[in-house]
């Protein structure tokens, strides 16, 4: 009695409780994919899932992945990221830690911030009549590498204009 529950058993009681209030159908794939969804570390695209599932040889079509994973969303077992609009990303929720992320808005390049400040700030904030579920913040800008090359083009811009 009291032993601890694993992760794995945390997010499929969850998720359990999930399809029960809603009437939904408790399926052997939901729980396969909530499974793989908990092994995997970061952010992940359909694609890698799909990938996942056929390298533990589990077969399930497209259309039960994007069901699957649209129900973990709404369960708030999964984040859905609105880093490009080419195609959805997502994380899993394991606990209630905010979570931060730069966009590069030339190259789209993504990394995760770790800023204890931004952290501390974020989680200080508990709003009176809203329940939160889970903290993100997006940061949109230039990356360094992309920074140097405008940089370079832009001396080089003025470079042939001078020579014109």
């Amino acid at each position: 009695m009291g032993e601890k529950m694993t992760i794995h058993e945390v997010v499929e009681q969850r998720l359990r409780q999930y399809l029960i209030a809603n009437g939904m159908r408790q399926t052997k794939e939901r729980f396969a994919i909530l499974r793989a969804v908990y092994d995997l570390e970061g952010t992940f695209r359909i694609e890698d899932m799909e990938q996942t599932m056929q390298n533990r040889r589990f077969r399930v079509s497209r259309a039960t992945l994007y069901s699957t994973i649209q129900v973990l969303v709404q369960a708030n077992l999964l984040i859905r990221h609105p880093f490009s609009s080419a195609s959805a990303m997502y994380e899993r929720i394991v606990d209630d830690r905010p979570r931060s992320y730069q966009i590069c808005n030339n190259c789209h390049h993504i990394t995760r911030i770790k800023s204890k400040d931004l952290a501390v700030g974020l989680d200080s904030y508990r709003p009176r009549s809203f329940t939160i579920s889970h903290r993100v913040v997006y940061v949109y800008g230039i990356c360094a590498k992309c920074n140097r090359a405008l940089r370079k083009q832009y001396k080089h811009a003025l470079a042939t204009k001078k020579d014109t």
